[in-house]
């Protein structure tokens, strides 16, 4: 099928608009009555490593900072390119940066695929799968990853959205627990300690990593969004600046990929086997 620049589709008083050549990023998120919920991507120039800081973008195959740009994996270690601004670490895996296709598009729902092939930003190929559904009352995100290398590799998936949010907004989690975190704002592998609030600070470059979560609730001026995911997301990334708020369902926690073998399927890395693939579903509910 073509790869437009734009896909948009729409449902009741929602709509949204997707550019697949900018890493299947959704770049607009509307209601007709409520205004933006995502931050909207405004821009026509897209810079892989300087993405926008708008929209929502995937998270393939695995998300935040890659320390060192290498991992181990079945005892081999595996050295990756750096992000250029952040080395000698990597940053958010590759799909986001890459011209995804479009698998599927009528009025009201869209489906982009990413077929990856092994090279120095990851080791093991996959095809990668983000489908869209607006309803009256929201957004249905599918997300999957295959593994398409003939050993088993690491994979894990995410979202990662920037609402559009400012400080009036109140934020909310049921997570009840969050982990340590190192000057990075990496967890450290510390194990995750309880949470004594629900509440998700409105501070600039505030960033917590949480565990133990069902939703998170957000309240905008006239209207409320809460954010459910399947329990594959067993994680949740959050950031939060004075314009926007990034509430990401992740599968794994932030720099899990990092840590020795032996402790990473605790905190959400999956080892899929060739052919086999990892999927869940993420549900963002508008209303009064």
């Amino acid at each position: 099928m073509p790869l437009p620049e734009t896909i948009a589709i729409a449902c009741g008083r929602l709509s949204a608009r997707l550019r697949p050549a900018w890493g299947g990023r959704m770049t607009y998120l509307h209601h007709a009555d409520y205004g933006d919920i995502l931050a909207p991507a405004t821009g026509e120039d897209f810079q892989p490593f300087n993405w926008p800081r708008a929209g929502a973008y995937p998270l393939f195959p695995y998300h935040n900072r890659l320390y060192g740009s290498s991992f181990v994996h079945a005892g081999i270690r595996h050295e990756l390119s750096p992000h250029p601004a952040l080395a000698p670490d990597a940053m958010h895996g590759p799909a986001h940066r890459r011209a995804w296709e479009i698998s599927g598009l009528a009025s009201d729902r869209a489906g982009l695929v990413l077929h990856y092939e092994a090279d120095r930003e990851w080791p093991f190929s996959f095809r990668a799968e983000q489908s869209f559904l607006l309803e009256d009352a929201g957004l249905t995100v599918d997300l999957s990853i295959t593994n398409l290398a003939d050993v088993p590799a690491p994979m894990a998936l995410g979202w990662h959205p920037y609402l559009a949010a400012g400080f009036g907004c109140e934020a909310r989690t049921d997570a009840r627990l969050e982990y340590p975190l190192d000057p990075q704002n990496v967890p450290t592998g510390q194990a995750a300690v309880l949470r004594q609030t629900t509440v998700i600070p409105a501070a600039t470059g505030y960033t917590e990593h949480y565990t133990g979560w069902s939703n998170a609730h957000v309240q905008f001026d006239g209207f409320s969004l809460l954010i459910e995911a399947d329990p594959v997301f067993g994680h949740l990334a959050v950031h939060r600046m004075d314009s926007y708020l990034c509430l990401e369902p992740v599968s794994m926690a932030a720099g899990a990929l990092g840590l020795p073998e032996a402790q990473r399927e605790a905190l959400g890395v999956r080892i899929v086997a060739s052919g086999e693939h990892l999927s869940g579903r993420i549900r963002l509910s508008v209303g009064p």
